[in-house]
């Protein structure tokens, strides 16, 4: 491939990361469509990292309306959860030592379970066909499993944040430019994370058709690792 038709892949690979950036953006504008949107937004950057062919605006909407079911009621499991921590975390401060102590031992623990299996339910979700409860559960597998790579990820969502280290003035204004132009390019390469776990778990085949081996691959692949 010449320089010429690498650098207009890259502006084209650039320019379906924009577009995807805004439809995510968009499509999470009614909070209760952040799971299918974030779903999405995964199954487009993981065709992306793997270098397989992606129309975004088709797939996207074939995605988010696919997974729309599952999506949200994982959604509302996460936030509902996210909830309660957060409820318990401020009443910690009205409890006696001891038992404040013990409480805040537990919403550490449970925070940080819940962070490494909430960052692999929709990649998860957007790759593989299972029911709600089996969604979860690999995804808490796969977190523990690949405990490096599951390290990184967290990581890469939390890149934004940062800003706020610099200063609260730069935070304010630096977020709208990174929602409006990076969730989609962090999503892509936590997607090559993602991808190299994925793989542990498909069928060992020379050529992985995703259509035929989706429907439950995943479940079948990790009890042949049992």
């Amino acid at each position: 491939m010449n320089t010429d038709s690498r650098i207009m892949n890259f502006l084209s690979r650039l320019g379906d990361m924009f577009i995807l950036n805004v439809i995510y953006l968009a499509s999470c504008v009614p909070i209760i469509t952040i799971g299918a949107a974030t779903t999405a937004l995964y199954y487009n950057t993981l065709k992306m990292a793997e270098n397989r062919e992606s129309y975004v605006w088709k797939e996207y909407w074939k995605s988010f309306r696919q997974n729309f079911r599952q999506a949200t009621i994982l959604w509302m499991m996460l936030l509902t959860v996210i909830l309660v921590l957060g409820a318990d975390a401020v009443l910690i401060g009205g409890m006696g030592r001891g038992l404040g102590s013990v409480i805040a031992l537990l919403v550490i623990v449970i925070g940080i379970f819940l962070i490494m299996t909430g960052v692999y339910l929709f990649p998860v979700l957007a790759r593989f066909d299972n029911t709600v409860k089996n969604t979860v559960k690999n995804a808490m597998i796969m977190s523990i499993r690949h405990l490096p790579s599951t390290i990184v990820i967290v990581a890469l969502h939390g890149l934004p944040l940062m800003l706020s280290l610099v200063s609260i003035q730069v935070f304010i204004r630096g977020v709208f430019v990174v929602l409006l132009f990076t969730v989609s390019i962090l999503a892509y390469f936590q997607s090559k994370l993602f991808s190299r776990v994925f793989s542990n778990y498909y069928p060992k085949e020379t050529d992985y058709d995703f259509a035929h081996y989706s429907k439950g691959g995943l479940m079948s692949c990790l009890r042949k690792r049992k």
